[in-house]
């Protein structure tokens, strides 16, 4: 499939300053590809969510996003909602965390070669997850669902004013582990039931979240299921010599680390317990998360699976 017409959703804060220049070269990049571009730029993360549903039901060839993870999960919003006919999502990584990207073997740095990727029009046929909060209320989302420190750990760093990009989450963790008191979580996997203090319960559709932070190590966002990580309460001196292990997904070799698969995970908790997806606080516990297998389809190389 060739694209010709796409509509481009830019992250909401990228008005001005270094994010508005570098949403204005994705911008020309697109236009450099051959690609007739129709900007979409909300001046907040409703507005844009509200531009790209109307963008799904256009005359467009595929929504591409200028941004990062946040500004995917709206775009993977809109085409959940839109069904078997959304149009395909193409990437232009301009974020912190870039995950979804990673995921999808997109360019992070090579804005014209993410750029031809979209004009060619492959596309991989990926799986969609979705929390569904007690109110009844669906989120989309495309990489790792934190709870517990993972969450705690995602709403320090986005407070921090310095330093910028991801030195922010092991400065923010450090914080959050000298504070730590353990969860009581009940947790159901695909109907087996377990109760456990737990530090984190993180679901992840792809392997990582915080900018390559291997949480979830064996996810992949093709496979119909969910990766579920389970990190029991330990010592404080414990806990701090897991944090770097994340990195490289050596984390689940440790013993106070369970590691699960389903397709429908139900998590709760006695205390408060903030819930984000894809770097955006989502709501609290309780909350189900679920995989839709095949729901999205992103542009990619042929190289990562693009047909």
């Amino acid at each position: 499939m060739t694209i010709h017409r796409v509509a481009a959703l830019i992250n909401p804060s990228a008005r001005h300053g270094l994010a508005g220049q570098t949403s204005d070269a994705a911008v020309e990049a697109l236009t450099g590809a051959g690609l007739q571009v129709t900007p979409l730029l909300g001046s907040s993360a409703d507005e844009a969510l509200e531009l790209v549903r109307t963008a799904q039901t256009s005359d467009h060839d595929a929504v591409v996003v200028v941004g990062g993870d946040g500004t995917i999960r709206l775009a993977l919003q809109a085409a959940y909602e839109s069904g078997a006919g959304a149009l395909p999502i193409g990437l232009m990584p301009a974020g912190t965390g870039n995950d979804t990207a990673r995921a999808l073997g997109i360019p992070i740095h090579d804005q014209a070669a993410a750029a031809a990727i979209i004009a060619a029009g492959a596309r991989r046929v990926c799986d969609t997850a979705t929390i569904t909060l007690a109110d009844g209320s669906i989120h989309a989302f495309g990489t790792v669902a934190a709870t517990g420190l993972d969450a705690l750990v995602t709403e320090r760093a986005n407070t921090l004013p310095w330093p910028k990009g991801q030195l922010r989450y092991p400065i923010a963790a450090v914080i959050e582990l000298a504070r730590m008191k353990p969860f009581p979580y009940e947790i159901t996997v695909d109907g087996r039931k377990l109760e456990h203090d737990l530090v984190l319960a993180s679901v992840g559709n792809t392997a990582t979240y915080g900018g390559g932070m291997q949480i979830t190590p064996s996810a992949l966002i093709d496979d119909g299921h969910l990766d579920v990580i389970l990190v029991h309460h330990g010592s404080r001196l414990k806990l701090m010599g897991m944090f770097p292990t994340i990195y490289s997904g050596k984390h689940i070799h440790r013993k106070e680390v369970d590691q699960l698969r389903g397709r429908r995970i139900e998590l709760s908790s006695t205390r408060p317990t903030p819930i984000y997806a894809d770097g955006d606080r989502i709501g609290e516990l309780p909350a189900t998360i679920e995989v839709r297998p095949g729901a999205v389809s992103f542009l990619v190389s042929a190289a990562s699976g693009g047909e």
